[in-house]
Parts: C-alpha cells; sequence; structure tokens
C-alpha cells in the first residue's frame, strides 16, 4: 500500500568455498521426533559430533507441532538428510538438497518423487566403513529368490500405538539388530535403521529393533552376529547429489525475480526463513522478524522477501517454516547466542534445524597455570581441509603466534578468567578463527595452615583451626580432622573430640581438606607431626617438675 515499515533481518553468508557444511539436523534420540530449541540441537550435533563445531543455525521445515498428523508424532513434512543418513524420505510439499561440494550448483530442489525405488543395505566393516551395499526388494515381508528383506515395527496412523512385528522369515536367512543405534519407523513405507546383528533366531520386533531376512546368498556372506549394518531409502536423480536435505514450501525467487507460487503461506505478513543461493554457489540463509510492528519487526510478505534475498544476492530461494519457529543462533565469544527476536517471546521448539558447521583441525594444545601468568604451547596435528600456515592465539585481546615456541601471557590478574581462541593465517595471509576457544584462570593463592589451638577439658578437648585462604581456594571450612585415628568434621575450623570416644592422649593428629587452585580439585592430608604435640600426660609431668623448680629456687633465695 506504498507504506514504509521498518524490518529486522539476519543474515548468514556461507561461501560456496569453504571448510564449512550446511547440516540438517534433527533430535532423534530413544527412535522418535523430539521438538527441540534450534540452540539445543546445535548444542545436542555437537555433543554427538565432538570434532564438529557449529558456527550458526537456523529452524528449518515445516513440521507436525501438535503431534497429530502421523503415528510417530512431530515429524517434519518432508525429509531429512543429515551427512549422509536419510532418517526420512517421505515428501509432503518439497525437498531442499545441499550438496557441500564447492560448486555453484550447490543447492538442489525436488518435488515429491525423489526417492530411490527400493532401501539400500549398506554392509560395515570393522572401521566403520561400508563395503558392500544391495537392494532391499521387501518391507516386512518375506523375501522371493534372490531377494532381502527389512522388518520393523511402527505407529499407527490413527491410534499412534506402536505395532510390534512379526518376522517372516519364510526359508530366508534371518539377522536381528536387538539395539539399534537408530531405528526410526516414520511409517509403513519409511523407516531408517542402524545398528548392530545380535541373533539370528527369530522375534517380535519392538521399539528400537529391526531384522534383515535374505534370500540372497551374497548377502548372506557378508552378514553374522557382530556385523554392523543400516536400511536406508535414498535419493535419486540429480537429488542423488547431496548429503543434507530438509523440506520448503513455496519458491518465492527464480531468476533473481519474485515467482508467485501459490502457496498461501507466502500471501501474509508473517516472521519467515529463508534459504537462497547465489550464483557463484553461495548460500544465503536469513530471518525476518515480525509480529512485533511496534519495534520495527513488522514481518513480509512472499513478494518483500524476494525483495530482501534479492538485495543478498540471491537467484533462488526458498521459503522455510516461519511464525514463531523463525530463529537464527550464532557462536559469539564461544557461546551459541539467538540474534533475532522470536514472535513467541522465546525459543521455539522446532523438529530441525540447518545448522553451518565445520571439522575442526586436530591440535594438540597445553596450558601452563601461574598465579600471575599463562604459558600456552600448540601443535597442529590435522588440519581438517584448513588452509592453516600459521597457528595463533589470541589471549584476553593479546595475539601470539603458537607452534614451534611457547607463548607466555604474564602480568595477569590473580584468580581471573581470560578468554583465548585460536586463530590461523592462510596462503593469501588472512588471519580467520578457528572456533577453537575457551577460557582459562589464573592460579588462586595457596592456603597457608596457621595454628592448631588445642583446649583440653575433663571429658573432651576442643580444637580450633587457624589458617589463611584469601583466594578462598581451599574447604578448610570444611576439614577432616583425624584424632588418634577417628576422623570427624571440623565445621568453620572447629570441632569437638570425647575423650570417651578418641582417647585421652593425643597420639596423632592430621588434617584433610579439598583444594583447587583452579587446575583441579585435589585433596591434602597434612599430618600435625612437626608442630611437636605433647599429649596431655607429658604437659601434665612438665608442669609438676617446672612447680618442683620453682619451689626449689625460692628455698635457695630465701
Amino acid at each position: 500500500n506504498n507504506a514504509e515499515y521498518l524490518q529486522q533481518v539476519n543474515v548468514l553468508e556461507v561461501p560456496a568455498a569453504t571448510p564449512a557444511k550446511i547440516i540438517s539436523y534433527a533430535n532423534l534420540r530413544n527412535h522418535k521426533w523430539t521438538l527441540t530449541p534450534v540452540r539445543k540441537l546445535a548444542e545436542q550435533f555437537e555433543e554427538e559430533n565432538p570434532d564438529w563445531k557449529v558456527i550458526a543455525a537456523v529452524n528449518a521445515d515445516f513440521f507436525d507441532i501438535n503431534g497429530i498428523l502421523n503415528g510417530l508424532p512431530y515429524q517434519t513434512h518432508n525429509p531429512v538428510v543429515t551427512m549422509g543418513e536419510f532418517y526420512k524420505t517421505s515428501v509432503r510439499t518439497n525437498v531442499l538438497g545441499f550438496t557441500n561440494d564447492g560448486s555453484t550448483n550447490t543447492l538442489i530442489a525436488g518435488g515429491k518423487n525423489v526417492r530411490t525405488p527400493n532401501m539400500i543395505l549398506a554392509v560395515y566393516d570393522d572401521d566403520d566403513e561400508i563395503i558392500a551395499e544391495f537392494d532391499i526388494e521387501k518391507i516386512n515381508a518375506a523375501p522371493g529368490a534372490g531377494e532381502t528383506a527389512v522388518f520393523f515395527g511402527y505407529y499407527d496412523d490413527q491410534t499412534q500405538k506402536y505395532l510390534p512385528m512379526e518376522v517372516a522369515l519364510d526359508g530366508a536367512e534371518g539377522f536381528f539388530i536387538e539395539d539399534a543405534e537408530l531405528a526410526l519407523p516414520n511409517n509403513a513405507n519409511d523407516f531408517y535403521g542402524k545398528g548392530r546383528i545380535t541373533a539370528r533366531n527369530p522375534f517380535t520386533l519392538e521399539k528400537g529393533q529391526f531384522a534383515i531376512a535374505t534370500k540372497n546368498q551374497e548377502v548372506a556372506a557378508l552378514l553374522d552376529v557382530g556385523v554392523k549394518v543400516r536400511a536406508q531409502f535414498e535419493f535419486a536423480g540429480e537429488l542423488a547429489r547431496v548429503d543434507n536435505a530438509t523440506g520448503y514450501q513455496g519458491k518465492f525467487l527464480e531468476g533473481s525475480e519474485f515467482r508467485d507460487s501459490g502457496v498461501s503461506v507466502l500471501a501474509a505478513r508473517h516472521p519467515r526463513t529463508a534459504v537462497g543461493v547465489r550464483p557463484d554457489g553461495s548460500i544465503v540463509m536469513a530471518v525476518i522478524d515480525g509480529r512485533q510492528a511496534a519495534s520495527g519487526k513488522a514481518g513480509v510478505f512472499g513478494d518483500e522477501m524476494a525483495a530482501i534475498m534479492k538485495k543478498y544476492g540471491c537467484a533462488e530461494a526458498y521459503n522455510l517454516d516461519g511464525g514463531g519457529s523463525s530463529t537464527m543462533i550464532i557462536r559469539k565469544d564461544g557461546e551459541l547466542v539467538v540474534v533475532n527476536s522470536p514472535s513467541d517471546g522465546r525459543e521455539r521448539s522446532d523438529a530441525n534445524c540447518l545448522l553451518i558447521a565445520v571439522r575442526m583441525p586436530e591440535i594438540r594444545m597445553e596450558f601452563s597455570q601461574a598465579e600471575d601468568a599463562i604459558t600456552v604451547s600448540a601443535e597442529l596435528i590435522a588440519a581438517n581441509n584448513h588452509d592453516i600456515q600459521k597457528l595463533y592465539i589470541d589471549f584476553n585481546g593479546e595475539l601470539r603466534e603458537v607452534g614451534a615456541e611457547e607463548a607466555v601471557f604474564s602480568g595477569l590478574n590473580r584468580d581471573t578468567e581470560y578468554y583465548y581462541a585460536f586463530k590461523y593465517r592462510d596462503s593469501a595471509g588472512i588471519l580467520r578463527d578457528l572456533l577453537v576457544d575457551g577460557r582459562i584462570k589464573t592460579l588462586k593463592r595457596p592456603p597457608v595452615i596457621i595454628a592448631f589451638e588445642i583446649y583440653e577439658y575433663e571429658p573432651f578437648f576442643h580444637i580450633i583451626l587457624h589458617y589463611d585462604d584469601p583466594d578462598y581456594a581451599s574447604r578448610l571450612n570444611r576439614a577432616y580432622i583425624t584424632l588418634n585415628g577417628r576422623e570427624s568434621l571440623a565445621l568453620n575450623g572447629q570441632a569437638t573430640f570425647a575423650k570417651t570416644t578418641y582417647g585421652s592422649v593425643i597420639k596423632s593428629l592430621s588434617i584433610r581438606y579439598q583444594v583447587d587452585l583452579n587446575d583441579g580439585e585435589q585433596t591434602v592430608i597434612s599430618p600435625v607431626d612437626d608442630y611437636l604435640l605433647k599429649s596431655s600426660a607429658e604437659i601434665e609431668a612438665i608442669l609438676v617438675i617446672n612447680g618442683k623448680v620453682d619451689a626449689l629456687v625460692e628455698e635457695i633465695y630465701r
């Protein structure tokens, strides 16, 4: 209506030639779909793939938000392919695949008929490498001559109850996976299973289980208890090039111009998440906030979203799930943070996301701490596709080269946390982040035990511990004192020992306490032999002798 209004747009740009990969990811733990905030999905991915680091992420496909559309609830509407693992291949609207191959054709869109006619059985060796692949001709049905079948239970679309599956071998050889890494029955004709064969005798398949039955002798010869297998559909045709995929609803930019796809969700103003591609193969991800017009976050129609993606150089662009799902996170100062303003006022739990992640180089690093200095040594073991010519560490804003020599950062404050980040220079001399970062503290001042103050009363000993611990490096306020072989808690430096329990003479005394100077908690046990403590009997004898000496001196001088 020729009106001007403010928008908040966050954009991620992923060059075609980069070590970073675009990874479609979902929370599929426990053989089901679990809605999870994007930030938590990124953290879970890093837990499962410790040699990878997430740089940024956005929400991805539309999904079963109310858990009512499928027998197995909360699925995405379209496929989820993660680093070559085809967890879901059935399509409700459209597929969006990423090749991550550095070409100019890195983003491939597809319709509904995109998968292979048969499921594919992969067989792994002891090094977790695929050594053979075969067609799976039958699903939950006995294989014919020369055929292979997969069996699995699945969820009823109406009741959402799990339906266990009886395995019909019918003369075939059976191989059963009782505790799969993942057995995901999206529906009766869309399954992903991976795990080690644990049994040969038939049984009813429950959740987390599947089976392979074969009358193909070549297949049977490779299978046995202990062998790892995978059963999945894969993509055919042009989409066979992709290693990660999600889904979309509405292509709104084509040839750098708005394209009216007739999708109803693009005919209203909403928060949006979009993915586009430039002519050079670079990927652009954008999140446009909405439903918050009073604070300059109006949201956009499809044609307005096309104008935004065109502004950032895209020739094609696709509409992902929007509204309250629209979320973008980035890594900032070592932490994953949300940079947009989700319209729900909080992070929504989504079914999947698109991660921008990089496999980290392998670096052997060592830190040596002192009260006023940190010494860093580092050695590059494997670059993992990073063009690393020189290795650096940025420590508290000071950049030093590491590798051949140690880097010493001195003049630091005691018991203070400092942020560090490794960087490198590439062949072009450009300084780049490695995303290997963290925080480290200088040491605390060690505690000093000053004295034990011991009071003897007729029924008990009372011990007071005096110490100096300016940096609270110890737990001397909850130390344990052992008297004559029996231990008692000294709370706030004081403890009482009944003579009926511990004895009337102090024969041995020691103290046990925890110390952490910021280099890991340690237990300290200190005997108090150096104090030359006298027993009460010895002290009494000395007093008697001293009393007699005093009397003798007095008599002489009188």
